[in-house]
């Protein structure tokens, strides 16, 4: 395979949920120039973040470790500078880094830390303009808000990829985008690209409660008032959607023309993807919170491989995103973080995962009723308390809260999570086999058991105790060397 340091571009819209771009599916979107990344690469169209929020999700990806290992379990990142990452490895491969947008994996600014020089800028929900009202508020966005920031920040990538192309150093950009995520806004013309009337209500919308809701999501449907919303609110909200969406997509167009403008395109891995997904009517809801259905944890993931290592094309397979962030360090060479759990696509003998396994929650115990007279605009205190976990395969999902019920979905039968089955007595040997695989990859920080280091003894010495052929000291020490 041909290892070299070929430069890396991220794009990381926050929030824009897997089914929402053509190459996915999507009858109306026109995202071209997804449709043009995913012509050229490979669309993995079935990936999942380890966690359904901002931060532990990001942290995830440049860590290659899950939620409970890592530590960082809610919106923001907490990621102590020193934890092994990615970040440190490409520096010390002699790459040059840069952020332009919201970081969300340190708690402070992050440039010149993980970043050799950017931007890192985060506007939250936008909760100081005036018309975010609600969590389910859309409206036309100023092109001269300060909130206004996807075009601005690709300006500003695109004028460090001219600096850098002058210099013959690899280099690492992240551009991280606010779009789409609420307050649902954004300039014209995307704004008016898209009308209420060309949506329907999804078909797993609801009102109300229905048997076997976890209640996290009665609480959430009643936090943040969201049966107050009308039917055209939320058609308002998925036309914005789009809207953000379509935004994102023209910036990408700008990327991909100035690395084939500066000829640099065959020398550039080019990764998209967001951090987890959006709600956006599904249960009667927007935004996203500590649970699991496929709204938000399953994610837009497009890769442009240079060397054509990794095959081009729609990948159907299960993958979680920290396999393809372990991959592209891969393909470059550069060794992945110390303690690292993902399952890279050239990992040796390499097998399609069974399943995937996501981690969210903050370990506070929830409430017991909603908050009279609350109006949360986004997921905050409570929604995000209590911890739990899922474990999904091809067909099946299985979720548990540490102070919730069980979920168990027949994704073949109903694919929009909709119906939880988990007392259903026939599908008592279902749930306990996914229980006993659920709990296998808790113990093991979310690893999955099969890929863990498997030690070969080499003979004994005198005393008649194993000798290994190959060290696992650095395996038994890691947790007392880290920071």
């Amino acid at each position: 395979m041909d290892r070299r340091l070929y430069n890396i571009v991220v794009v990381n819209p926050d929030q824009m949920r897997w089914d929402y771009m053509t190459p996915n599916g999507h009858p109306f979107i026109g995202t071209s120039n997804l449709s043009r990344l995913a012509a050229m690469g490979t669309n993995f169209e079935r990936a999942f973040v380890s966690c359904p929020m901002c931060g532990p999700s990001r942290v995830s990806v440049v860590t290659g470790q899950y939620p409970s290992e890592h530590g960082c379990r809610n919106y923001g990142g907490r990621m102590h500078p020193e934890h092994p990452n990615l970040f440190h490895n490409l520096k010390a491969a002699g790459y040059h880094r840069a952020l332009f947008g919201k970081d969300h994996i340190m708690a402070e600014d992050a440039i010149g830390v993980l970043y050799d020089e950017g931007e890192d800028i985060c506007i939250g929900n936008m909760d100081d303009h005036p018309d975010y009202a609600r969590s389910w508020s859309a409206g036309v966005l100023d092109p001269s808000s300060p909130s206004n920031l996807t075009e601005r920040l690709t300006s500003a990538g695109l004028d460090y990829i001219d600096r850098r192309c002058q210099t013959g150093e690899p280099f690492f950009l992240t551009l991280n985008y606010q779009d789409p995520h609420p307050y649902f806004a954004c300039p014209e013309p995307y704004a008016s690209m898209f009308s209420p009337d060309q949506f329907d209500l999804p078909s797993n919308f609801r009102r109300g409660p229905v048997a076997g809701e976890p209640r996290r999501m009665t609480l959430w449907r009643e936090n943040s008032r969201s049966g107050e919303a009308t039917e055209e609110d939320f058609k308002k909200a998925m036309a914005m959607y789009c809207g953000q969406i379509r935004y994102v997509d023209d910036q990408l167009g700008r990327v991909l023309d100035k690395l084939e403008e500066r000829g640099i395109l065959d020398e550039t891995i080019v990764l998209f993807w967001s951090d987890h997904g959006e709600f956006l009517g599904d249960y009667g809801v927007t935004h996203k919170m500590a649970a699991f259905y496929d709204s938000l944890v399953r994610v837009p993931l497009v890769l442009w491989d240079p060397s054509g290592t990794i095959p081009k094309g729609r990948q159907a397979n299960l993958v979680e995103a920290l396999d393809v962030f372990a991959t592209v360090l891969d393909l470059c060479g550069v060794p992945q973080p110390e303690g690292s759990r993902a399952y890279s696509l050239l990992s040796a003998n390499h097998e399609p995962r069974a399943d995937v396994f996501a981690e969210g929650g903050i370990q506070m115990a929830p409430l017991e009723e909603p908050i009279r007279k609350a109006n949360l605009r986004a997921p905050h205190g409570p929604t995000h308390f209590g911890a739990g976990a899922m474990l999904r395969t091809d067909r099946w999902k299985l979720c548990t809260h540490s102070f919730d019920g069980w979920e168990l979905y027949d994704l073949e039968n109903d694919p929009s999570d909709s119906c939880n089955l988990y007392d259903k007595p026939e599908l008592a040997p279902v749930a306990r086999e996914l229980t006993q695989r659920l709990m296998a990859r808790m113990m093991n920080h979310g690893q999955a058991p099969e890929h863990l280091h498997r030690p070969e003894v080499a003979g004994l010495d005198e005393a008649g105790m194993p000798l290994w052929k190959t060290s696992h000291a650095h395996i038994e020490l890691k947790d007392a060397l880290r920071p």
